[in-house]
């Protein structure tokens, strides 16, 4: 009736004009469909765990790594400067170091950006680290190459130096859920392929034949039955049947045994668009105790060392430290140390 009266008042393209509003949201936001026809976006490439696992990792890491500020000339830790608070105990008054470090950190791996407001006093002194929203922040250069931001705010855009606004970004400024947008879209086709064959109790392992046709009525009763009796949480019941019905079984495919076998790759798949060693992922089917360790270490000196190097340079620019009086390090290597003491029972030279 709805559709009849919509119909009547000339609303017959509506279907139409939807789909292609659609499409255009999705471009602007750069989710674009796949091979698989999977639109592949922050919220779903999340509920990916291979994907959850990778970026939780790099992030929760990059976060717990001790950052502290040292004068340059003693090596001595500075912490009367007013840098060394936010960087080593407290962004703001509700957020951790470690946790803006975690949020800008994920927000770069699935949006391209993440962004942060330098807070500064009237003395120009550094008092808070304010996370910025994700599709917020416009990135601009100057015509000499300076980069500048522009950020809409409730009263309006306004402009920041590129002194007053952290910026983080992945390789290329291409978020990996991006990059690798086809190979998490079969993970996701992965998973629903298997949903749908266990949500009536499994991949059908045969199918009911029966010697005279029956009609669309004693069809449906003969299904209903079936999967009353037999679906979900009863399946692997004694089946009986009647009117000269046979059961026939289905023999699996070769599709179907290496069914386990491609949702594995495309956990390694997933793993080296971040660039993390299968066993981090939990992956271990050719994980050793000897090769675990190593792509452990290779995890802190090829994976994170970039990200923390990106957050170390940014802090730097952003004028947290102000002139090269002062230096600031992350603490990578005492993370190296106190892992191979841990594992090994011996401190590395």
């Amino acid at each position: 009736m709805l559709a009849g009266l919509k119909s009547a008042f000339g609303f017959v393209n509506e279907q139409k004009a939807n789909a292609r509003n659609e499409q255009l949201a999705l471009t602007l936001l750069d989710i674009r469909s796949t091979a698989s026809n999977i639109h592949v976006g922050p919220t779903n490439a999340m509920e990916v765990p291979a994907v959850n696992c990778a970026i939780g990792i790099i992030s929760e890491k990059t976060g717990d790594t001790p950052f502290k500020l040292y004068k340059s000339d003693t090596r001595e830790t500075a912490r009367d400067h007013p840098a060394y608070k936010l960087i080593h105990d407290e962004a703001d008054a509700f957020t951790s170091a470690a946790q803006f470090r975690i949020n800008l950190s994920v927000d770069a791996m699935l949006h391209d950006n993440g962004h942060a407001h330098v807070i500064r006093s009237s003395d120009d002194r550094p008092i808070a680290l304010q996370r910025l929203e994700p599709g917020t922040v416009q990135n601009r250069t100057e015509d000499d190459g300076t980069p500048y931001y522009v950020v809409s705010e409730n009263r309006g855009q306004r402009r920041y130096e590129f002194t007053d606004i952290l910026h983080i970004q992945p390789l290329g400024g291409k978020a990996p859920i991006k990059t690798a947008r086809e190979a998490i879209a079969l993970a996701i086709a992965f998973e629903r392929h298997m949903a749908g064959l266990l949500a009536n109790g499994g991949r059908p392992s045969g199918i009911i034949l029966a010697k005279k046709r029956l009609d669309p009525d004693p069809k449906q009763k003969v299904a209903d039955s079936w999967f009353s009796t037999h679906g979900g949480k009863n399946s692997g019941g004694t089946a009986i049947l009647d009117e000269d019905m046979d059961y026939k079984q289905i023999a699996t495919t070769l599709a179907d045994a290496q069914f386990a076998e491609n949702r594995l790759e495309q956990i390694r798949e997933i793993g080296r668009a971040f660039r993390i060693p299968p066993t981090m992922l939990f992956e271990l089917t050719r994980g050793t105790w000897s090769n675990t360790e190593e792509m452990a270490r290779q995890f802190y000196t090829v994976t994170l060392k970039p990200w923390l190097a990106a957050h170390l340079y940014q802090n730097r620019e952003a004028a947290l430290v102000g002139v090269n009086a002062y230096d600031l390090p992350f603490g990578i290597v005492d993370f190296l140390r106190k892992y191979r003491r841990e594992v090994t029972g011996r401190v590395p030279e």
